[in-house]
């Protein structure tokens, strides 16, 4: 056998190797949450939030979740299920809910800490239709 055909069959064994691993991996992975899982996550770390359990700062475990199923819900929904916005950004002001929710030209953000000053917030990028085109994790610097 020649070195030229031993690489080969070097290459073809690795990339072998390296398939049944990545196929392993595939079939061990979760599936990822329905938006409703989301949404009971997300309603149980604010209940959490809201109880003050925690002395000192406190980020919610929830951070950490992909909010990519949430794209698209519809405002309403998303105010019911984690309450009154923490509050709400418009494109050159800002200002605290003075409702359920924001008024539809801001976008409503609810924050998932406690203590400090700043932390993650759940934002809500509001289309005309009042749906959450995107819903994402805000980290403040």
């Amino acid at each position: 056998m020649t070195v030229t055909a031993r690489a080969g069959t070097m290459i073809r064994l690795y990339s072998a190797a390296l398939s049944v691993v990545a196929a392993a991996l595939v079939a061990c992975r979760a599936a990822p949450p329905t938006r409703a899982e989301l949404l009971e996550k997300l309603h149980q770390c604010r209940d959490e939030l809201s109880k003050g359990r925690s002395t000192g700062s406190f980020v919610s475990p929830c951070t950490k979740l992909d909010l990519s199923p949430l794209n698209g819900i519809s405002r309403s929904e998303l105010v019911a299920t984690l309450g009154q916005p923490t509050f709400c950004m418009g494109m050159t002001e800002g200002g605290f809910p003075r409702g359920p929710d924001c008024p539809p030209q801001f976008d409503p953000k609810w924050s998932f800490y406690q203590g400090g000053t700043a932390g993650p917030e759940l934002a809500c990028a509001t289309d005309e239709q009042q749906h959450c085109e995107l819903v994402r994790w805000l980290h403040a610097e």
